[in-house]
């Protein structure tokens, strides 16, 4: 093969495929090839197997191949391959230049990125200042739209708002220990048996036991009424089958209402607990901004919480709202039917503290409360979150 160039080849792996060192001659390339064929070729291998079979021809494949190179390349040059790490002087400087080059290149590169993050870490905080700035503004506009009477078309209105929230306010500040006193007795026992099951020691295992209890009240239940509903042909073999399947599909229905019902009251027992009057590290001014704020973060399927009453009489010690979201329980459901009701009441208790208490009123059937409590449960850890309650 006279004019071929072989150069490209690597030389020194086909020797050490060989089990030789590179630079071997003619003879030894030969007495070596016959050596490894007689063990791994497929007709005097060993070992049987497809597998073991498979990688002995694969292996007596690059065997030949290489024998059949190096022969080639001492058939043209009568000498053996040069070295692939004996590179000329030239070489050796091209190489270096181009890792000189790359280098550069990388630490460029680098740079440009470490500029570009720079610039992202930059506009993340500019547009944290503008939210900010914005929600501060929004909740001024609010303040502004429910306390101004400067407008005609709406001063009568407004003004009779505010003698209905300044008369609600008394009779709340009036009420307010009876209310409290009257409070555990709504709910003592609703109360009462959340406590025991949120209590960190044993309340798992009182949690694990009712649910249980209820879980074998719901299926002796459903027994009983695919008893009495199939009994005129629990006689047939389809009638039994159809009374087991009835009675496992009333199974799952009644578990899923009354662990739904049971993870409201629970969700609504918690939200009552949080919403009992405590300190807020903030001024009234800042506790009603970052109500409000939570208040506009907390839409469910695209409907929005209404301020339907509001009192600032006196904004700078104390405020007192009533927002109202009616919703519906399912997205693309037009009819919005059931309603969550969020009342707030704060005032200041100290140079930069605020005394600060709210409660939920839920307007939904009773046996199926799982959406309403969702968006009790969510807007009370937000509001949590936001004002960094003191507990």
């Amino acid at each position: 093969m006279p004019g071929h160039d072989y150069r490209p080849v690597d030389y020194d792996r086909l020797y050490y495929r060989l089990e030789l060192e590179p630079g071997a001659n003619e003879a030894d390339i030969k007495h070596r090839y016959r050596h490894l064929a007689q063990i791994l070729h497929p007709d005097k291998w060993r070992h049987p197997t497809a597998a073991s079979v498979r990688w002995a021809d694969e292996q007596f494949k690059r065997v030949k191949e290489a024998r059949e190179l190096l022969e080639a390349y001492w058939s043209v040059h009568h000498a053996p391959p040069v070295s692939r790490a004996a590179l000329s002087v030239a070489q050796a400087e091209q190489l270096h230049g181009q890792m000189q080059a790359l280098e550069a290149q990388r630490e460029r590169v680098r740079g440009e990125l470490d500029a570009l993050r720079a610039e992202r870490t930059r506009m993340l905080d500019e547009m944290t200042r503008m939210r900010i700035e914005r929600d501060a503004l929004q909740g001024e506009l609010v303040g502004m739209r429910d306390t101004s009477g400067s407008d005609a078309r709406y001063a009568a209105h407004e003004k009779y708002q505010a003698h209905q929230a300044n008369e609600a306010h008394a009779t709340r500040a009036q009420t307010m220990p009876q209310a409290t006193a009257r409070a555990p007795r709504s709910h003592g026992l609703r109360d009462a048996l959340f406590a025991r099951f949120d209590d960190p020691s044993r309340g798992w295992l009182l949690t694990l036991s009712a649910s249980v209890v209820a879980a074998i009240v719901v299926f002796a239940i459903a027994h009983g009424l695919a008893g009495v509903l199939l009994a005129p042909v629990s006689g047939y073999a389809f009638g039994r089958a159809l009374a087991s399947g009835l009675q496992w599909l009333l199974t799952v229905f009644g578990v899923m209402l009354v662990f739904g019902w049971a993870w409201a009251q629970r969700t609504f027992y918690r939200a009552a607990r949080a919403g009992v009057e405590h300190g807020v590290a903030l001024p009234v001014d800042e506790t009603l901004r970052r109500v409000n704020a939570a208040l506009r973060h907390e839409g469910h399927f695209g409907a929005n919480w209404t301020v339907e009453s509001y009192d600032d009489a006196s904004r700078a010690s104390r405020f007192a709202m009533r927002a109202v979201l009616r919703f519906s329980p399912r997205a693309g459901q037009t009819a919005r039917r059931q309603a969550v009701t969020f009342h707030c009441r704060a005032h200041a208790s100290g140079p930069a503290q605020t005394a600060l208490a709210y409660e939920f009123e839920v307007s939904a059937p009773t046996w199926w409360l799982v959406s309403s409590a969702r968006v009790v449960r969510d807007l009370r850890k937000r509001i949590d979150a936001d004002l960094g309650a003191l507990r």
